[in-house]
């Protein structure tokens, strides 16, 4: 049975490193052919960062590249109402393994094709 490893890493597991070494932990698993599930998200500078380094990193043969899906959640305000957006979860694999089904703000249905992929096998 072909099966897909997933790292599952706390906001808090990440607070203690670096921006340079969240992005090299990260690139490293993806290119692995893993996905990296991230409580809460990157900051848009530490996002950035992970785009130039996977452009750096492309290989056609062995890795083609990154996607993420960011999952938002509504902060909400004393009075109930809606006040701005939060990253609830990051999902970073694999460019080849990763397929969106359907996207919403609040929902994300994904398929992992793991049979040709090249994604590791576990």
């Amino acid at each position: 049975m072909n099966s897909l490893k997933m790292d599952f890493l706390s906001s808090d597991a990440l607070m203690s490193h670096s921006s340079v070494e969240k992005v090299s932990m990260i690139v490293d698993r993806v290119k692995g052919g893993d996905l990296v599930i991230i409580e809460g998200g990157l900051s848009p500078e530490e996002e950035a960062e992970l785009i130039e380094t996977t452009m750096r990193e492309i290989d056609i043969e062995n890795f083609v590249g990154i996607d993420i899906y960011t999952l938002e959640k509504n902060k909400k305000s004393i009075f109930g109402i809606s006040k701005k957006k939060a990253v609830g979860l990051t999902i970073i694999g694999p460019a080849n393994v990763m397929k969106t089904v359907k996207k919403k703000s609040n929902f994300l249905s994904m398929i992992a094709n793991i049979g040709d992929s090249g994604a590791s096998m576990h």
